[in-house]
């Protein structure tokens, strides 16, 4: 074992430091020079928490997948220390995220896959006879209607009107599913029926049209009656049951039920 004296110059493995060594000096003082330090000179667990500088541990000093979930402290990994983008599906466990871990208003649209939302996610109805459309006037959300208050029909939109030019037998159109029917104020005869064409996109052959006479005329001196011959198009039949001839321009009201014949 070479003498120590005071300024001596240990020159690494092959003239390690030893406690030996050390007490050879009466007061000894030792500087490690730059990178003398290697990983075989650390003992098993000998850098404890207490031994490394805030924010010393980088990234680049973390091998891949060497931190695992028993190396995290209960809620150690705040918002601000995950990249974006960073957490995958993969990262997420099963079930694991639940209502408490989701934003308000984070679930959009485009994160639903398309059939995912059963009737069983909907919204409860708050009562019986209560359905989901829309009354207001314009686009917008659904509503909850009470068909006991409301009932059920067509809404703001789906109406029309149109008057019948020249006689009673002139073709009209209008394509709605509700509406008003003016007819000519010709003469019809007594004990007479006449028709006339109805063009309309909205009616095909399983339809049920139903008409009253609303105003205009004579109430309960005609019989009216809708045949659905084409789809787009109806024969619209008027009778004058009296026994004089009537000339009158008629208001009807209308509405298109939808039907199937199979």
């Amino acid at each position: 074992m070479p003498t120590v004296t005071p300024g001596y110059t240990f020159t690494g493995t092959t003239d390690p430091i030893t406690s030996t060594k050390l007490n050879l000096l009466s007061t000894p003082s030792v500087t490690i020079g730059n990178s003398e330090v290697v990983t075989a000179t650390i003992s098993d667990n000998a850098v404890t928490t207490a031994k490394i500088a805030a924010l010393a541990v980088t990234t680049a000093k973390i091998a891949a997948l060497a931190v695992t979930s028993a190396e995290l402290a209960a809620n150690a990994v705040t918002t601000a220390k995950i990249n974006a983008l960073a957490v995958t599906t993969a990262k997420i466990a099963a079930l694991a995220v639940t209502s408490a871990e989701l934003a308000a208003d984070a679930v959009t649209t485009a994160k639903v896959l398309d059939n995912n939302v059963t009737i069983a996610k909907i919204v409860a109805a708050g009562a019986n006879n209560t359905f989901l459309a829309r009354s207001t006037t314009g686009a917008g959300n659904y509503e909850a209607l009470d068909t006991t208050t409301t009932g059920l029909g067509y809404y703001t939109g789906a109406g029309g009107e149109v008057s019948q030019l020249t006689s009673k037998a002139t073709a009209i159109t209008l394509n709605k599913v509700c509406g008003e029917i003016t007819t000519f104020g010709d003469s019809l005869a007594a004990n007479t029926i006449v028709s006339a064409v109805w063009y309309n996109t909205r009616i095909y052959t399983s339809d049920v049209v139903v008409i009253n006479h609303k105003s205009g005329g004579t109430i309960g001196a005609y019989t009216f009656n809708v045949s659905c011959i084409l789809n787009g198009a109806a024969t619209l039949t008027i009778r004058n049951n009296t026994a004089s001839p009537l000339s009158e321009a008629l208001v009807l009201n209308f509405a298109v039920i939808k039907g199937v014949k199979t």
